[in-house]
C-alpha cells in the first residue's frame, strides 16, 4: 500500500531523503575510485601472480604470496565453522525449545558484537602460546573461524526459515522421522542459500586484519606455507605494513595495489553469492 501525502509534504520528503541518500552512495564509491586511481600505476596481471621471497615485502615481483595466504586463511576458516554453523541452526530449528533458542540468539547475536581483535588476542594466548601450535595458518584460521562463526550460523538458520512450513508439515505427515526430514528436506532445498552465507563469510574473513596478526602472519618471507603449523603472508597485512612507510612514493603505490587486489577479491566473493542467491530464487 503506497503512503499518500499531500503534495508539498511529498516533496519535501522526497529530497530530504535524496539529500541523506546521495552522500551514503557518493561517498563510498568516490572511496573506490581513489583507491582504484591510486593503485593504477601497479596493477597489471603480473603484480597479482608475481612472488617476491626473503626482503622484498611484495614490492618488486608482485604480490602473490600475500593473495595465497588471504585465501588460504579465509577458506580453512569457512571449513573449519561450517560445520558447527551448520549442527548449530539445525538443533536451534529442528530440537530446540523456545528458551533454548532465545539463549542461543542472545549468545550468538553478543559473539557478533565482539571486537575482533579480542579473538586475536585469545588466539594468541592459548593457540600460540598455551597449544604451541605457533604463528601459523591453523592458528589463524581457527580464530577467524571463531570470528565467522555467528555470521555463518544467522545466515544458515535465514536459509532453513526460507523453506516452506508446508514441506516439513508433508514429510511428518509421511512418516518421516525428524532427521529424514533434515536429510531430504531441508538440506537439499537450503543447501544454495547455505552456499550464499558461506561465500558471504569468507568476504567476511578476508576483511579481517588484527586477529591473524596475532596468530597467522610474517611480513615476508613466505610464499607457500610448508604446513598447516607454518606462517603465511596476507594482503592485509602486507597493506598494514606497507602504509607505515608512507615517505615512500612507490612503496605507498604497493600498497594502494594491493589494497584494490584485495577490495576485488571481497568483491567476488560478494558476486558470486548474489548470483547463488538469484539461483536459489528461481
Amino acid at each position: 500500500m503506497r503512503l499518500r501525502l499531500p503534495l508539498d509534504q511529498n516533496f519535501f520528503g522526497k529530497g530530504l531523503v535524496v539529500l541523506l541518500a546521495v552522500p551514503a552512495l557518493l561517498l563510498p564509491t568516490l572511496v573506490l575510485c581513489y583507491i582504484f586511481w591510486q593503485a593504477a600505476p601497479v596493477l597489471s596481471w603480473g603484480f597479482v601472480v608475481g612472488a617476491t621471497e626473503s626482503a622484498g615485502f611484495g614490492m618488486a615481483d608482485g604480490i602473490f604470496p600475500q593473495l595465497l595466504g588471504s585465501l588460504l586463511l579465509a577458506v580453512m576458516a569457512c571449513v573449519i565453522a561450517a560445520p558447527f554453523a551448520l549442527s548449530t541452526a539445525l538443533y536451534y530449528r529442528a530440537y530446540a525449545s523456545h528458551r533454548q533458542q532465545r539463549l542461543l540468539m542472545v549468545m550468538f547475536n553478543m559473539l557478533q558484537g565482539v571486537p575482533p581483535i579480542v579473538f586475536g588476542l585469545c588466539g594468541l594466548v592459548v593457540l600460540v602460546n598455551l597449544f604451541s601450535w605457533g604463528v601459523s595458518l591453523l592458528s589463524g584460521a581457527v580464530v577467524l573461524a571463531i570470528v565467522v562463526l555467528p555470521l555463518l550460523v544467522l545466515n544458515t538458520l535465514a536459509a532453513l526459515e526460507r523453506i516452506p512450513q508446508q514441506y516439513s508439515e508433508a514429510g511428518a505427515a509421511l512418516g518421516l522421522s525428524t532427521g529424514a526430514i533434515i536429510w531430504r528436506l531441508w538440506l537439499p532445498e537450503s543447501g544454495i542459500n547455505i552456499m550464499t552465507g558461506l561465500l558471504l563469510a569468507m568476504a567476511r574473513a578476508l576483511s579481517e586484519t588484527a586477529p591473524i596478526m596475532f596468530t597467522a602472519t610474517v611480513f615476508s618471507g613466505v610464499v607457500w606455507p610448508d604446513s598447516i603449523f607454518s606462517p603465511v603472508t596476507t594482503l592485509q597485512t602486507h597493506i598494514f605494513y606497507l602504509a607505515q612507510e608512507g615517505n615512500d612514493a612507490q612503496v605507498t603505490t604497493i600498497a594502494w595495489g594491493s589494497a584494490a587486489v584485495l577490495v576485488l577479491l571481497v568483491a567476488a566473493f560478494g558476486l558470486l553469492s548474489r548470483m547463488l542467491q538469484k539461483i536459489g530464487a528461481h
